[in-house]
């Protein structure tokens, strides 16, 4: 675990951008989840300002993938395959899938699969629904009389089983025996840290800092390398030192496996009583899958913290600390590397 924290010194209280048109590309089937999982998953997306492109159509057997859709995957940096069980049924998502897979070889598009209620053998192996689907397509194949349609069938079918087969073998997400609201939140995490998407909010206005920039960015490539590292900015209210985390949060924090940013902690736990379990419970709902379990104990949640970092490449600001109880709650005890400005 990585922390850096701020607190005044003295005192207790205080896609555009890479040329692309969208983020995602969600590449789905409608009948089976567009009024429910993606639906949500796609509402999730546009309020964390993720741009995604969802097509509004349905087009099942035997047309072609319309224009638009190839320009929307060519011009997406990652796409999300929700495989349901009746993915496989459409050769709209078929042929979308072949060309997602073209573009992760060609320009490094990043392919997320969420297998929904089915696994990855079933569609490496196209068994069950997949290979009911997929010989439902031999069939009409099969069927056609005319040569040339059926040689483009044929082919067709070649390469949508080739890539059942290398989607299957990609790194996924498995919703099975998950809440799905959790699940679509490790989502949107994926994929915020894959497209390093912190970078494109603008940057804190920092003036003089360059050498703070320098010094905090040596500082986590040294501190990556060790268990747990604390850096503490210290210095009288007013002189940037939120900035400054800020702009440290934003430059690294898709360098880790998960990271969290808690503003005004000091004024959160003034305002109401135990106000410090409020900001533990953010610190670990954020570095780690959010509980439904209450907690009212400090020392319980501080546990809970120390267990989820454990194991995680997690790094975590702080801002507006304003006393050392504080972070004991937050962290438990570690050694503190302190910046004074």
């Amino acid at each position: 675990m990585v922390v850096l924290h701020e607190m005044s010194k003295g005192s207790s209280s205080s896609s555009s951008a890479h040329g692309h048109g969208y983020d995602v590309f969600l590449c789905f089937r409608g009948v089976d989840t567009r009024h429910s999982f993606t639906n949500h998953l796609y509402n999730a997306l546009i309020h964390a300002n993720i741009t995604t492109f969802l097509d509004d159509e349905e087009i099942e057997t035997g047309e072609d993938l319309k224009p638009e859709l190839e320009s929307a995957i060519k011009a997406s940096r990652a796409s999300v395959v929700v495989l349901s069980k009746t993915y496989a049924a459409s050769t709209r998502c078929l042929d979308e899938l072949v060309l997602i897979l073209e573009q992760r070889m060609t320009s490094n598009h990043i392919v997320i699969p969420i297998f929904y209620h089915v696994e990855p053998t079933e569609v490496r192996k196209q068994q069950n629904t997949f290979g009911d689907a997929m010989a439902k397509h031999r069939q009409i194949m099969e069927a056609e009389t005319n040569a040339s349609k059926r040689s483009n069938w044929a082919q067709k079918m070649d390469r949508w089983n080739k890539a059942l087969t290398e989607v299957a073998g990609l790194k996924g997400k498995n919703v099975k025996g998950r809440p799905e609201v959790e699940f679509i939140d490790e989502i949107l995490k994926d994929i915020f840290r894959k497209l390093r998407l912190s970078s494109r909010f603008p940057l804190p206005q920092l003036i003089g800092m360059d050498n703070s920039i320098k010094f905090i960015t040596s500082w986590l490539k040294d501190a990556s390398t060790h268990t747990a590292n604390v850096l503490t900015i210290l210095g009288m209210g007013g002189i940037g030192k939120t900035s400054l985390a800020k702009a440290a949060y934003v430059l690294h924090s898709h360098e880790f496996d998960t990271s969290s940013f808690i503003e005004d902690i000091n004024g959160r736990c003034d305002e109401r009583y135990n106000g410090i379990i409020d900001v533990q419970k953010q610190l670990y709902d954020d570095i780690s899958k959010p509980s439904s379990i209450q907690v009212h104990d400090v020392s319980i949640y501080t546990s809970m913290i120390e267990t989820a970092v454990a194991r995680k490449k997690v790094f975590v600001v702080l801002d507006d600390i304003g006393s050392l109880d504080q972070i004991d709650a937050l962290l438990g005890r570690k050694g503190l590397y302190t910046i004074e400005m």
